[in-house]
């Protein structure tokens, strides 16, 4: 075997091990995600827990934990925001969308073990808070980019909850 075949051979081989053993388990959903899994792999690396999880429903656990957070303090900038900006669509987004979003997380959390396809569900429907939002923000002419980045990243959570719930039985 000549040194490029083999050094080659030797390359695959390590990325069939890492595979086997250890490549983490958000790296392959992320691909899932397709043109955000750029996005991605930045969001869930913001949560080392995540990089180390086992399985599949560890990693759900972990996802979907990470989304409560992350809903509930989008959710908090959005409520101190109204305090200094007590336009409408903030006070609506701020409370009635980002109350869903925060339920949906907490509901597919809690229905995760019990309940797959409720929690599958759950975590899909968290998405539609921040749509919602940027709807009614859209309506209202507010062009705000810090509350449609923080849309955007929950909205992707959302959709990286449903993907990895839906590996599940």
């Amino acid at each position: 075997m000549n040194p490029s075949k083999l050094s080659l051979f030797f390359t695959l081989s390590l990325i069939f091990i890492s595979q086997a053993y250890g490549a983490s388990l958000f790296e392959g959903l992320c691909a899932a995600t397709v043109e955000d899994s750029a996005r991605c792999l930045q969001v869930l690396k913001a949560d080392p827990e995540i990089a180390s999880a086992k399985n599949d429903l560890q990693l759900c656990k972990l996802i979907l934990k990470f989304g409560l957070k992350k809903a509930t303090e989008a959710q908090n900038y959005l409520k101190d925001l109204a305090k200094t900006n007590p336009a409408p669509a903030i006070q609506e987004c701020a409370t009635i969308h980002y109350d869903g979003v925060v339920g949906s997380f907490k509901s597919a959390l809690g229905e995760l073990v019990d309940d797959s396809m409720t929690s599958n569900y759950d975590a899909k429907v968290a998405g539609d808070g921040p749509n919602t939002c940027n709807t009614a923000l859209a309506k209202a002419n507010i062009n705000d980019p810090t509350i449609t980045a923080l849309n955007k990243e929950i909205s992707l959570i959302s959709t990286i909850a449903f993907l990895a719930t839906n590996k599940l039985p």
